[in-house]
């Protein structure tokens, strides 16, 4: 007896099983995890701020050299300070 209820429940299952896969919706294909924003981090040379390089203000000097800046302000003290050392 307990034989027959074990091969009942193990059909029973079985069946399950198989109609579960077929009246499903469809399964849609996995997505992929979006990719972090790769970003190179700059500093600031005034206030010495770190921000993402597609944040800032550039400045380019006439040497080739890229200064980034957080904010206007700070990119006006660095001009500011850039004309008093070659003026003196």
């Amino acid at each position: 007896m307990l034989f027959r209820w074990i091969i009942l429940l193990l059909v029973g299952y079985l069946f399950y099983r198989f109609f579960r896969r077929f009246l499903s919706s469809p399964k849609l294909p996995k997505r992929k995890p979006p990719q972090e924003i790769q970003d190179e981090m700059v500093q600031d040379p005034v206030c010495t701020v770190y921000l993402p390089k597609r944040q800032a203000l550039i400045l380019h000097s006439s040497n080739g050299i890229h200064y980034y800046f957080c904010s206007q302000e700070c990119r006006e003290k660095f001009i500011e300070q850039a004309k008093q050392q070659s003026s003196s």
